[in-house]
Parts: structure tokens; sequence; C-alpha cells
């Protein structure tokens, strides 16, 4: 569409030139009575306040009646057609975007799309997360609509955002803004929103930790901190770097790290991590186990598994899925 009014632009805009041109070679008028008489013509107005004399103008003002009018009509429709099918599709994205949002239960809002708020969404989307993001910029927000993702435009910092968001229903935020203050403030305002929703926020300044954990969040990452160690550890570190590197990001590899809640009916509780089957029978391996606010880092393989435990396992995503469904199962691996 755009191309089209560009050229058809571009062709009246030549129709006046030749209009103008040809009656003052015809008529020879001034530059400006030609020009007002070529756009009076064009545009079917006829005032008849200049009038032709010439056998040679009328005949001239004959094609131009031909030509021009055409041309101007054409490019009066083209330009009508956009704004009211650009009218008609963004009421109709509003609308279907909106109801979007009304559906989602259980999903996680993220705060900001900029460098690190759409690494993160590209993340989400790939372990298959339902999120949100509410960006402020226009051109961000239309190139994530775009992308296939549900976008609300507008400010982060605001109550009536947050709860368009869902915010009560939500299961998560991530707050990526690039100001301290202002994940600051959307923290406090979130939680206020919904206590028991956990929320995420990044960090810049060091002196924000505090500010952001007395606002209520339930983790800080700091993209420079992050940042920093990898690059050292790639340095000191190559081979260590290089596989966290494989493990982390190759996507051919898929190796992940995952949670999962040890239900009180499943297989698991009362085994060992030797005699669970875990590693013999999915091949993935159990990290840590979180057990009432306690991590046990690196378990003994002759270490119980419990009700409630929560164990860190890593594998690929073929073995962790195998380990869902044996987690959630009361039918024993071995």
């Amino acid at each position: 569409m755009g191309k089209r009014i560009s050229f058809t632009f571009l062709a009246l805009l030549v129709t006046m030139l030749i209009g103008t041109g040809g009656l003052v070679a015809t008529e020879h008028l001034s530059l400006a009575q030609a020009f007002y008489l070529t756009v009076e013509t064009i545009t079917t107005v006829g005032f008849g306040d200049i009038e032709v004399h010439s056998t040679a103008g009328h005949n001239f003002l004959l094609f131009l009646m031909l030509g021009g009018v055409g041309v101007m009509l054409y490019f009066a429709g083209l330009i009508m057609t956009f704004l009211i099918e650009g009218q008609l599709a963004d009421v109709y994205g509003r609308r279907k975007m909106n109801k979007q949002i009304q559906q989602l239960r259980n999903h996680i809002i993220v705060c900001g799309a900029g460098r690190v708020g759409r690494q993160v969404l590209y993340r989400l989307r790939k372990e298959g997360a339902t999120c949100l993001v509410i960006e402020q910029r226009e051109d961000l927000a239309n190139e994530l609509t775009e992308e296939g993702f549900i976008v609300l435009q507008s400010d982060a910092t605001q109550d009536e955002t947050l709860k368009k968001a869902g915010i009560e229903r939500a299961k998560g935020l991530i707050t990526a803004l690039p100001e301290d203050a202002l994940n600051v403030f959307v923290t406090l305002t979130a939680k206020e929103l919904n206590p028991s929703i956990h929320v995420v926020a990044r960090m810049d300044q060091l002196g924000s930790e505090k500010k952001l954990v007395r606002a209520g969040a339930d983790k800080i990452v700091s993209p420079a901190m992050w940042g920093g160690w990898r690059m050292a550890m790639s340095i000191l570190k190559p081979i260590s770097g290089d596989y966290m590197e494989t493990v982390i990001h190759d996507l051919n590899i898929e190796m992940e790290i995952e949670e999962f809640r040890v239900e009180k009916e499943s297989c698991l509780v009362g085994k060992t991590l030797a005699t669970s089957g875990i590693k013999q029978q999915t091949g993935a391996i159990v990290l840590a186990i979180l057990r009432n606010n306690q991590v046990i880092s690196n378990p003994e393989a002759q270490e119980a598994i419990l009700p409630d435990d929560l164990l860190i396992v890593l594998g690929l995503r073929e073995q962790l899925q195998r380990l869902e469904e044996v987690a959630a199962s009361k039918i024993t691996l071995l």
C-alpha cells in the first residue's frame, strides 16, 4: 500500500508540473496562475475565474481533465482506503489483544522490552511459558506484536496498566526496565496488587539491591555482573566456559536445568537417589535438592527423597520430560 501511494503521488506531482508548464506555454499565464488553474482543474473545482482563450489551451485542458482528474481521484481513493483500513485494523487489533489478555491465567508479565527484556521474552517463549509484555515505546511494541507476542503498550509503573495486564491472575513478573528506580517502583506496585506474585527484578547499580529487596523483589539479577562473570571465566577457564555456553545456549543440544516438586504420592518418595532410578532410567542428573528452604548441593547417592522436595535437575529436554512423567506417577522406575 505504501509503495502504491508513493507511486501515485509521484504521478500526481508530474501531472501538476506538466499542467503548469502546458498552460504557461499555451495561454502565456504566470507560473502562479498556471499552477492554480491546474490544481483547480484536476480537483474538479472549476471556479471559472481564469478563462482560457486559445484553441491550444482548450485542447490542453481537455487532456488535463481526462488524465489529471483520473490520477487525482485514484490518489484520493488510495488515501481513504489506507486511512479506513488502518483505523479498522487498529481497532480490531486492540480488541483482539484485550480479549487475549482477559483470558490469560498463571502467565508471566515482562515489563520492558529493551535489550534485556527482549531476551527474556525469547527464552520464555522457547520454554513454552505464557507471557505478556508491557512496553511504552510504540516502535518496540509494534515489532513484538508482529513477532506474535501479547503486548500492552503502556507505562508499567502505573497501577491501571498492571491491572489491565492481569496482575491478580499472573504467577510471575519480571521487571527489566532500564532504570533501577523504575524497577523498584514496579516491584512495589506489583506486590501491593498481588502479594503472592513472584517478582524478578533487573538491577544495574549495586546500591539498588537493598531497595529492591525492601520493595519485595523475590529475585534480583544484574545483567552487568552476570556478563562480567562469564567474560572473566572465558579468559581464566576457557574450556569450562565453553562447556557452560554449550549447556546454556546450544539450541541443538537442548541441555536444560529444570525444577521438579516431589508430590507425596510420587513413586520417588522414600527412595534414595541411587535406588530411585533417575539417572539409570532417564539419564538426568540431580544437581541439588531444596528442602525446607535449605539447599543440598551435589547430594550423595544415599540421600533420601522426601515429600515436597524440590529437585534441581540437569538433562536433555526428552530426559527431563521423562522424569516429569515419572515424578508425577505412582509407578516405580525399577
